[in-house]
């Protein structure tokens, strides 16, 4: 191997573990960061849904061997049930969505306009959250609070969580709203990438047998290609718990309100991070830099977790082309 070969090859040794460096990078960062609040709340930080900044007019404590403002607390249960409870019901709207899209993207439509279809839905994951954001105050939330939540109400208020007050719009259905929305493009994407690498003579052989195309449909997504349709979902799922933007502004950022049915207003852990760091840099002790430091350490292990999770499976079966029970 002369001199030219073996530089690129090294070169390209060592560019290939740069993600892996700056993501262990991050990971040590937040992760120091988080020490004095790990310290201070112990395990309290995840079975208390309570988050106080304390009175700064008062001398601060010394707990454990750190200082923290006075009488101040810093609990996860309030955001995490909000990422929980938004992304599930995401998950819930995204995925018949996505399972219909497939079949009909990949069954019922000519070549050319699928090709358009796709890029068509591909594009929509780049649209920047902001935006849809905006959408969902300006025309989501509106319609939630005059016609849908109202209706739910007056229907299905003996189901559990769908009795209760009704107060702007804004909150869980309008979370989950969104995220399903900006959580579709990927799971539909996954679906069809792994529809594409059935082979022509098993769809051919099912539709010669008596099969119509929507047999032929959920063969594909609960038979062939099952592995795919759960990393797809996983992989939505992953951009649902991160997701901050979108989030904060439909969700209402409420704090130490826990949610009392589908139309309260909620925040999840993203949200948080984003909207209580403004305030946090004024604690002199430096506590609440290290609260929300933990809470993003605990969001940032969630969210690898799935997202491995997901491109593992989705990988076995969109990539090779294979399904492993």
């Amino acid at each position: 191997m002369d001199t030219k070969n073996k530089i690129f090859n090294s070169l390209t040794m060592v560019m290939s573990f740069v993600p892996l460096f700056i993501l262990v990078s991050i990971f040590v960062f937040v992760l120091y960061y988080s020490f004095p609040a790990i310290q201070y709340m112990g395990i309290r930080f995840f079975t208390t849904y309570l988050w106080y900044p304390g009175i700064e007019s008062r001398p601060p404590v010394h707990v454990n061997g750190v200082t923290a403002p006075y009488a101040s607390s810093y609990g996860l249960i309030l955001f995490l049930t909000g990422t929980l409870v938004s992304s599930a019901l995401a998950i819930i709207i995204a995925l018949p969505l996505s399972f219909f899209s497939s079949i009909a993207v990949e069954l019922y439509l000519p070549s050319r306009m699928k090709k358009v279809l796709i890029s068509i839905i591909e594009l929509f994951a780049g649209i920047p959250s902001v935006v849809y954001g905006l959408w969902g105050i300006i025309v989501l939330e509106p319609v939630l609070f005059y016609y849908i939540e109202p209706w739910m109400k007056d229907n299905l208020s003996s189901v559990p969580g769908f009795a209760g007050e009704i107060y702007s719009g804004a909150g869980i259905l309008a979370s989950a709203i969104i995220l399903a929305i900006m959580i579709t493009p990927i799971i539909v994407s996954v679906m069809v990438n792994s529809f594409d690498t059935v082979p022509v003579e098993i769809k051919q052989g099912i539709i010669s047998l008596g099969a119509t195309k929507w047999e032929l449909g959920k063969y594909l997504i609960t038979g062939y290609s099952r592995m795919s349709t759960y990393g797809g979902t996983l992989l939505g799922l992953g951009r649902a718990l991160g997701e901050t933007m979108a989030v904060l502004m439909v969700s209402g950022a409420v704090v130490n309100v826990l949610p009392s049915s589908f139309y309260s207003a909620i925040n999840t852990m993203a949200a948080a991070v984003a909207s209580l760091l403004d305030s946090a840099f004024f604690d002199s002790t430096g506590m609440s830099i290290a609260a929300l430091s933990e809470l993003s350490l605990v969001l940032m292990i969630i969210s690898l977790t799935v997202n491995v999770l997901g491109r593992r499976i989705a990988g076995r079966g969109a990539l090779r082309g294979v399904e492993l029970d």
